[in-house]
């Protein structure tokens, strides 16, 4: 007789590979693995409220570390309440393991409690799905997903019957295969036609995302060689300080327009670890070098004319070593003074007088107060575009639901990167929408000791949609919120809580804020007017 079930076995093989922490919520079907984790003191458990918040937090530690994160839920209504944070982690390409109870395998194709086809569903949102329906094939498919997750940046998933979990087994666990990481890499000969490309440019930008953050003193290296302004994704922000001469802004409509004018007088624009190319807020023909490590990536989001493929960090010292530094002048002129009117621009906005608050005063009381190495966490609306637009970075880390933008992203955010930076400041930037939709795990990071500032933009409103339909003509009656005492709910789950009404005060409660052992809640109670320059129809 077997001294392991499958349960064991599964978390034997996660320890193996080295997963610290693991996000669920339990249920019938997964009786038996929550029962195996509260027996081993390898991997962490972080019991959340919903499962959405589960798949989330996976996702986000997914994209911190590079490494599968990993979230288990039961079947039925607990799978499926994972489908959002798992579609977070697809679009944005992020490795994640999801491991979820099903009906016994008697059961499976009828129409028992619960039941349904889960790799027909997962099929949308995953690069692989499967069940494991004997426990000899546990550490096989547990593997295959693994691989599959980590060597393409996606979704795996697991489902596993309930009358599996308790069965012997009695399988070796599998080792980490460090090729898994491994990156292809351009040749000398192509590094150095790019070189030459840029080489002859006059009026270079770079472009540099979340791809890029390993490179940032390399990205500043380039730019400064040959006279480029640098451009950032929302991700991206952070790679590059505030200090550095040509830093140009975000790019598109949570970014400065200063970006988008100097790109349509660009001759080149280098994308470095990007994928977010805008098309109402770029040119139409201009001239890319796109570096990222995955040679699916280069050309899936943008037109290029080159691609190098591999390290960045590689493939920019190869760069700057055949690059000789040219001055160019009138480009670099050109780009400070388009900075310079931007900053312009965004002061008087700080600094004009607004009750409510307005959002950029928040965010410019962010700057004062954070760690030049804090965290970030946004949620989707209008709290992204106005701190995109008006955030000046340090070596910040900023996270986001990057191509599915789906609300309520900013809490688990926050919880998932406090477990994985506990010694990091950390900050969940939220609209009040985006805020109640999962405001139930505020209690997960009172229940685990997370000290973590929740910023909430309260215009008790979904603004950014409330604007768009008021500048399209159309009536925005459900766009009004109906909010509670924000912090008064913060106190009443044992974290501390704040409200905010004076522009003046909000230096002074983000300090206690963050001086606090314990989660903190701050209502800022902000206007609800359109960031300039939002669209209609929606789609930027």
């Amino acid at each position: 007789m077997s001294d392991y079930n499958v349960a064991q076995v599964i978390l034997r093989q996660l320890a193996a590979w080295e997963i610290k922490n693991i996000y669920g919520f339990i249920g019938d079907d997964v009786f038996y693995l929550f029962d195996a984790i509260a027996k081993q003191n390898q991997i962490s458990l972080y019991q959340v409220r919903h499962e959405e918040a589960a798949a989330l937090m996976a996702s986000v530690e997914g994209k911190i570390s590079g490494k599968p994160g990993v979230c288990i839920a039961d079947g039925g209504p607990g799978f499926m309440h994972l489908l959002n944070g798992l579609a977070d982690a697809y679009i944005d390409r992020v490795p994640v393991l999801a491991i979820t109870g099903q009906v016994s395998r008697k059961d499976i194709g009828t129409n028992a409690k619960q039941y349904l086809n889960q790799q027909v569903i997962m099929s949308a949102i995953s690069g692989y799905s499967d069940i494991i329906t004997d426990p000899e094939a546990t550490i096989k498919v547990m593997d295959i997903a693994y691989h599959t997750a980590l060597s393409n940046n996606t979704v795996a998933h697991i489902s596993v019957p309930m009358d599996i979990f308790s069965m012997p087994c009695d399988l070796n666990t599998v080792p980490l295969a460090p090729y898994l990481t491994n990156s292809p890499m351009s040749g000398p000969e192509v590094i150095n036609e790019a070189a030459e490309k840029i080489g002859k440019s006059q009026k270079p930008v770079i472009l540099v995302g979340e791809g890029g953050r390993n490179s940032g003193e390399l990205v500043s290296e380039l730019a400064v060689r040959c006279g480029a302004g640098i451009i950032t994704t929302l991700a991206g922000t952070g790679t590059i300080s505030r200090s550095h001469p040509l830093l140009i802004g975000g790019l598109g409509h949570a970014g400065s327009p200063a970006a988008f004018q100097l790109l349509t007088e660009a001759d080149l624009c280098i994308i470095i670890g990007a994928n977010w190319w805008p098309i109402q807020y770029v040119p139409e023909n201009i001239p890319t070098i796109e570096i990222n490590n995955k040679p699916a990536n280069i050309g899936s989001s943008s037109p290029y004319a080159f691609g190098l493929v591999g390290d960045s960090r590689a493939i920019l010292s190869s760069i700057i070593a055949g690059l000789e530094k040219k001055e160019n002048h009138e480009w670099r002129r050109r780009i400070q003074e388009a900075i310079q009117l931007w900053f312009r621009q965004l002061e008087k906005e700080a600094e004009a007088p607004s009750i409510p608050i307005h959002p950029v005063a928040v965010v410019r009381a962010l700057e004062q107060v954070l760690s030049g190495d804090a965290c970030i966490c946004l949620d989707t609306g209008d709290n992204t575009v106005w701190f995109g637009r008006a955030f000046r970075p340090e070596n910040h880390r900023i996270l986001i639901s990057g191509k599915w933008r789906t609300m309520g992203f900013g809490l688990p955010a926050a919880l998932a990167a406090k477990i994985n930076f506990p010694g990091r400041q950390v900050i969940a930037l939220v609209g009040d929408g985006g805020f109640t939709m999962t405001m139930a795990d505020f209690l997960t990071a009172v229940k685990y000791g997370l000290p973590i500032v929740v910023i909430i933009l309260n215009n008790q409103s979904l603004a950014m949609e409330k604007n768009k339909m008021e500048a399209g003509g159309l009536h925005p009656e459900v766009t009004s919120l109906l909010n509670p005492d924000f912090a008064l709910y913060a106190k009443s789950c044992g974290g501390e809580g704040f409200s905010v009404t004076k522009t003046e005060d909000l230096v002074n409660i983000f300090q206690q804020s963050l001086n606090q052992k314990k989660p903190v809640i701050i209502d800022v109670h902000v206007s609800g007017r359109p960031v300039p320059g939002t669209k209609f129809p929606a789609g930027s």
